[in-house]
């Protein structure tokens, strides 16, 4: 697999991982009827904070415009 393919991946796989440590609570609270304690609603946001700063990671090096300045050629002496 190649690169932007792999990234692509990792891209979607936290998209999915964000999504369900986001709507767990929700899912829980809203289908089974069961409350949550405080302690397990704040984690949930902070995991979700984490990803979703992993995720605009992700998104920066999967989305970016410009080629590392290793690209742009060799440096030559002078």
């Amino acid at each position: 697999m190649n690169d932007q393919r792999l990234r692509f991946r990792a891209f979607l796989a936290v998209v999915i991982a964000t999504l369900l440590v986001a709507l767990a609570p929700i899912a829980v609270t809203g289908l089974l009827g069961k409350v949550l304690p405080e302690a397990l609603i704040a984690t949930s946001d902070k995991v979700t904070t984490g990803l979703v700063t992993l995720l605009g990671t992700i998104g920066g090096l999967l989305f970016r415009q410009s080629q590392p300045d290793a690209a742009a050629g060799p440096v030559v002496p002078r």
